[in-house]
Order: C-alpha cells, then structure tokens, then sequence
C-alpha cells in the first residue's frame, strides 16, 4: 500500500506537466497559425494590387528597347533553371 500512495502523486505531477506542456504547445501553434495567416493576407493583398497587365506591358517594352540584354537574362534564368532541376534529378 505505501507504493501505491507514492506513485499517485507522481502521476499527478506528470498530469501537471503534460497539461503545463500541452497549454505551452496550444499556445505556440496558437501564434504561428496567426502569423502564417498575417502573413498569407498580407500576400494576397499585394497581389491582388498588382495589374499583371501593366507588368507585360513594360516587360514587353523593355524587351523591345533591350533585346540582347533580355536575351541574356533569359539564358541565365533558363540555365539556373536547369542547374536547380538536373541537382534534383541526381540526388
């Protein structure tokens, strides 16, 4: 009988702890849920200002004005592009 009196308290101390642990995690998972949806609104938003068409007028124009310097830059992007997905394919 004296074992079992001892092993009470102890598990009302790890109740106590889980329900300390449990309350500390709903916390942090609390906060950063709210941040990750800030952040998600925040995102939206600017892209819900954006005018995608005005974007391909001036990247059109640029284009039009600068089409070697396009023409590099699209060579560069594309070859990055491809260095990022043959790493991939090797691993």
């Amino acid at each position: 009988m004296a074992d079992e009196t001892n092993t009470a308290p102890n598990e009302a101390e790890g109740d106590g702890r889980f329900g300390k642990a449990r309350s500390f995690v709903n916390e942090k998972y609390s906060a950063a849920s709210e941040a990750a949806r800030n952040g998600y609104n925040q995102v939206r938003e600017k892209v819900e200002d954006v005018d995608f068409g005005a974007v391909a007028d001036q990247v059109r124009s640029y284009v039009r004005s600068n089409p070697g310097k396009a023409l590099l830059i699209s060579v560069g992007v594309g070859f990055v592009i491809g260095l990022l997905l043959r790493s991939e394919d090797e691993e």
